[in-house]
């Protein structure tokens, strides 16, 4: 893949990413081999997880360093199979 195709495809992956963290719905779907798209789902999941935390008056700072924590394991595996920094 050319890289402005990649700079394109990581654009779409974090505009979508970024829409359902912060307004939540439907997952979005993502195209890939398993291993990416699993890494992209993962992190995106664990990115939404833990802004519902930060945004839950009930939350406790055991709650939120759990997900911190996730979400911190699932920005590194994004990194070593995509090869980006996960913005979120």
């Amino acid at each position: 893949m050319q890289k402005d195709d990649q700079v394109s495809v990581l654009s779409e992956i974090f505009n979508a990413a970024g829409r359902y963290i912060v307004e939540g719905g439907e997952v979005p779907r993502f195209v890939g081999d398993e291993t990416q798209v699993r890494a992209i789902k993962r992190a995106t999941l664990a990115s939404r997880r833990f802004y519902e935390a930060l945004c839950n008056e009930r939350s406790t700072i055991d709650t939120v360093s759990v997900m911190l924590e996730e979400r911190k394991r699932a920005a590194a595996e994004f990194k070593r199979i995509i090869g980006q920094e996960w913005r979120f």
